[in-house]
């Protein structure tokens, strides 16, 4: 028994020694991790603070660094205007001792200590030697050392620079802050790390700038060969290690963490905590003292540690199973995100999950808005103890901790103590009052598959205790899942999206084919019709779903061995666009046909241009009349001057053969009526070619007729029936009566013509308003017109000879039967007189020409002057004649000095002007329009009448252009003289200008 006593005692103690050790062991372990986790702690509270420093005085550098360049370039008083800018910075420091800028030879050019810092030379300084020796170098924390000059006259300080590069990268010179140790130290002693612990900075080199607790030996300590400085420092931005310290031989647990400085990517300065190894297991090798004495009460107590060691493994059991069912809800539940297809319903979903797995008494989830990461919260689950609050809608505007969230990407889980502290937390502002309490905080990103944020899940107020790191863990599982459903749904969103756009572009596509004025069809690959616009079933009179799927050369079999059939099987066979103008006869149009193949087949373009072909002929017409217009109207010029002295001198012979023998007596009238036929066919010239000075005014079309009507009786003969058809209401009309008559005429005669079996002619009149579209399309101005229309029944015209009709020269009668100039003077007589004139006509159905006619604007009076005299009149007044053709000239002289008048001539203007610049007196100016020597007979008019304002002025001209004569009309209070004139014209213009000036 005893035996058995002992052995159950031994194999008790052997049990209970086992798990004696075996805590002691996980107590060893449990104390190292707490050691590290509250190293790590510090180290990030320190890096924080650090990193706040660091950045503050990189700011003030980089700022300095720009001002810096500034001022140089302005090249003047360099040293005072930086010493303004440093003591700016140095004042509004709190870290620094000083500032101050080297140039690229290493010597102080300002500093804010003093306006002018001396010669002073650091070229031998690691604040200078590492910028010149590193060409990429950025921000650099020099080797601390002990200050000479002014308040930091030996203390403790450390250069914190950067360089200035010139724009070729070369070193242009350093800006650095002396930066005080003891300002950096204070927040260092302040940290709880024990007897033996260790607080240190350390930069980029290896270098040691700060220790905690101070020791002079080893601030400045070079490390960079060590190997815990290639194989751990060097390697990651965190992390721990245990090792026994080189500087002090004690074995420490110590975290270390890179300085986060902006900008990302320079060199980072490195703190690190390390507490003692003694220290941190001093209170375990205490307990295990302890543990070591009360090993003989653990014999007596050992139902109740076991009883305490199996309660301590069921709430581990416990702990796991609720985990299992945590995990296993997260599994369940993200499933279940992808049924969503609304983003605030998967977002609500998330929440409702988050609340759920964390206890959490408030959870919402945002999405990013844009690239400021400012939040729009789209789900939030509250408890009911928040339920105050969930009415609450203000927005977050991204500016605060959550903006580190989104744009790190990393979780962040914070104390409530952490949270309150932490630099980016700003609290609520006005909202203080009614914003939900934060108690504890734990925020993930939503990341997509490219890593880019989609937004954050944020968590507060645990139901126990802080957040954990399995609650962290979960959350990011589940942003995870919750990022991979929302990208997938705004996937099919986009996708949505674009089949909506391609559905309204195609809907789009068919409104602008539908909307423009071509006609487009479409065929495939065996010429079938797949597709007509609205033009092109209103073209060919049928509706799309009547040619789907039909041949195009079935259904037209006309185009078939065309210029179309051609053009478009050569745009397929070749696959080149094809573009040209086909005349399709059976609509009697012209079509402008563009072709472009593709890989279904070939898509037409079609334009009805048969206006435009209408009107391009039209052009050419006008242009080729009015080249022959200009030939005629100088041909005119010349043959008047030559006919004013033919008919004048054929007047006179006349005249003084008239008791002759009947012989001479006939020659000289062949003459003169040969003269006169010549003035009448230069008349028509003139008349066609628009150069007639024509005296247009109000006249009353329905009297005009009225008074032809004897007239038209006796030129056409009695087999002629004249019918007059006056509208009722006419306007009057802005008209040359005399040349309208003359045009009428023409055109009755033409009639006649028409009719060798006579007929009958009607002449109508009638009111008419021209439209845009009938304007356009006819070449004249939308208005008013009166219109004169002279309509025959007889043997009517071709379309070609239509197109001729107002050539001149052109005609249809027997050689010797007619000039050619009828219908070409009337032509250019209407056009002159700004209107228009059309022909309507068919073989065998008569002929309609129409004469439009502006209508007058005003109503005057349109009765005539009295005739004239047919007795030669006379007169004895001073007359200039100014003629530069010699016959004209002296033909003209001789028959004025015939009437008595004292004539004085010259053959040009200047000669003219140097009568009057004489003061010569005359009563009359007789002068021709177109002169030699520079100067018009308007310009000699108007220079005469400066030194005579009583002058009389009459012109003579066979041929106007501008000179007197605009828009085809006469100036006002021009008289004219119009040539080939007769004695008797001559005599009775002379007269009616003289005696009309002199009786207004």
């Amino acid at each position: 028994m005893k035996r058995a006593i002992i052995l159950a005692n031994i194999l008790v103690a052997l049990i209970l020694s086992t798990l004696l050790a075996l805590q002691a062991i996980a107590e060893r372990e449990s104390f190292i991790e707490a050691a590290y986790r509250d190293a790590e702690n510090l180290t990030e509270a320190l890096a924080e603070q650090t990193s706040q420093t660091l950045n503050g005085i990189d700011l003030a550098l980089s700022t300095l660094n720009s001002s810096t360049l500034l001022e140089a370039d302005s090249g003047e008083n360099l040293s005072e205007k930086l010493h303004e800018l440093l003591v700016n910075r140095q004042q509004a420091s709190s870290v620094s001792y000083a500032y101050f800028v080297l140039d690229a030879e290493g010597r102080v050019v300002a500093s804010s200590r003093a306006p002018d810092p001396g010669v002073a030379d650091l070229s031998d300084y690691p604040v200078y030697q590492h910028h010149r020796d590193t060409p990429d170098s950025g921000l650099f924390i020099a080797p601390p050392r002990t200050g000479e000059v002014g308040h930091a006259e030996d203390q403790w300080l450390t250069n914190v620079s950067r360089p200035i590069r010139a724009a070729d990268g070369s070193l242009a010179g350093v800006v650095a802050a002396a930066v005080s140790l003891d300002y950096l130290l204070n927040f260092y002693n302040a940290l709880r790390i024990g007897e033996e612990g260790v607080v240190g900075l350390m930069n980029a080199q290896g270098r040691i700038i700060l220790r905690s607790p101070f020791d002079e030996e080893t601030v400045g300590a070079d490390l960079s060969g060590s190997e815990l400085f290639h194989e751990v420092l060097t390697q990651s931005g965190s992390g721990r290690f245990e090792r026994v310290s080189a500087l002090d031989g004690i074995q420490r647990y110590t975290a270390f963490r890179q300085v986060v400085h902006e900008p990302v990517g320079e060199e980072r300065a490195t703190v690190y905590v390390g507490l003692s190894r003694a220290e941190v297991l001093a209170p375990w090798y205490d307990h295990l003292v302890f543990t070591g004495l009360l090993a003989l009460l653990g014999m007596a107590l050992f139902i109740a540690v076991s009883a305490l060691f199996w309660r301590s493994l069921v709430r581990r059991q416990r702990w796991d199973s609720e985990r299992s069912e945590r995990l296993r809800v997260l599994a369940q539940e993200s499933a279940a995100l992808g049924q969503y297809n609304d983003v605030k319903g998967l977002l609500q979903h998330v929440t409702d999950v988050a609340s759920r797995l964390t206890t959490a008494h408030q959870a919402l989830a945002s999405l990013t808005r844009d690239t400021t990461y400012a939040q729009a919260v789209m789900a939030l689950t509250l408890s009911d103890k928040y339920a105050a609050w969930r009415d609450y809608d203000e927005k977050s505007d991204g500016s605060g901790i959550y903006h580190l969230v989104c744009e790190n990407n990393q979780a962040m889980m914070l104390t409530q103590w952490e949270l309150e502290a932490h630099p980016a937390w700003k609290g609520f502002g006005d909202a203080r009052d009614r914003h939900p309490p934060m108690r504890g905080w734990l925020a993930v990103p939503i990341l997509a598959q490219d890593g880019s944020n989609l937004g954050l899940i944020q968590l507060s107020d645990k139901a126990e205790g802080e957040f954990t790191e399995d609650d962290l863990n979960e959350m990011k599982q589940l942003a995870s899942i919750a990022g991979a459903a929302l990208e997938n749904l705004l996937s099919l969103r986009a996708r949505d999206d674009a089949l909506a756009e391609a559905n309204a572009a195609r809907e789009e596509v068919e409104t602008i084919f539908n909307s423009i004025t071509d006609a487009v069809l479409a065929f495939d690959h065996d010429w079938r019709f797949v597709y007509l616009n609205g033009q092109a079933e209103t073209l060919l009179g049928r509706e799309q779903a009547y040619f789907q799927g039909k041949v195009l050369w079935v259904e037209f079999p006309d185009v078939i061995d065309t210029e179309l059939d051609h053009a478009y099987h050569r745009a397929v066979q070749e696959q080149i666009p094809v573009s040209f103008d086909y005349y399709y006869p059976p609509m009697g149009s012209w079509f402008a046909i563009r072709a472009y193949p593709h890989a279904k087949g070939l898509t037409v373009y079609l334009r009805d241009i048969t206006q435009q072909v209408e009107t391009e002929e039209r052009l050419r017409q006008a242009q080729k009349m009015d080249a022959i217009g200009q030939l005629t109207g100088g041909i005119a010029h010349d043959f008047n001057n030559l006919l004013t002295v033919i008919l004048g001198n054929s007047d006179v012979l006349v005249e003084e053969l008239s008791q002759a023998d009947e012989g001479p007596r006939l020659r000289a009238e062949t003459i003169q009526k040969a003269g006169e036929r010549a003035s009448e066919l230069t008349h028509r010239l003139l008349a066609f070619a628009r150069r007639q000075p024509l005296n247009p005014r109000p006249t009353d079309l329905n009297q005009l007729v009225a008074g032809m009507g004897e007239m038209l009786r006796r030129t056409l003969g009695e087999e002629i029936n004249i019918e007059l058809v006056r509208g009722s209401g006419l306007w009057k009309a802005v008209v040359d009566p005399h040349e309208l008559e003359n045009a009428v005429l023409n055109l009755a005669i033409n009639a006649r013509d028409a009719m060798p079996e006579g007929g009958r002619l009607t002449i109508e009149t009638a009111n008419i308003a021209v439209d845009d579209s009938y304007a356009a399309a006819h070449e004249m101005t939308p208005g008013q017109y009166v219109m004169l229309a002279v309509s025959d029944t007889g043997q009517g015209m071709s379309a070609d000879v239509q197109q001729k009709a107002f050539e001149p020269f052109f005609t249809t009668k027997q050689k010797g039967k007619g000039s050619g100039l009828g219908l070409s003077m009337v032509y250019g007589f209407a056009r002159q007189t700004g209107g228009q004139v059309r022909i309507y006509s068919e073989a065998e159905a008569g002929t309609t020409i129409r004469l439009y006619i502006p209508r007058a604007d005003v109503e005057t009076d349109t009765r005539e002057a009295p005739a004239a005299s047919s007795s030669l009149q006379s007169g004895t007044e001073q007359i200039l004649v100014v003629e530069d053709d010699e016959l004209v000239r002296r033909h003209t002289v001789n028959s004025l000095r015939n009437l008595g008048y004292d004539v004085t001539e010259c053959a040009n203007g200047p000669a003219a002007l140097t009568y009057f610049e004489a003061e010569e007196h005359f009563n009359l100016l007789l002068t021709d329009v177109m002169l030699p020597g520079g100067m018009t007979g308007k310009q000699v008019a108007d220079e005469a009448v400066k030194h005579a304002p009583d002058l009389k002025v009459l012109f003579m001209s066979g041929y106007t252009q501008n000179a007197i004569v605009h828009h085809g009309r006469l100036d006002p209070g021009v008289e004219l003289l119009s040539k080939p004139f007769r004695m008797a014209d001559l005599a009775r213009k002379v007269r009616e200008v003289l005696d009309r000036n002199n009786n207004p």
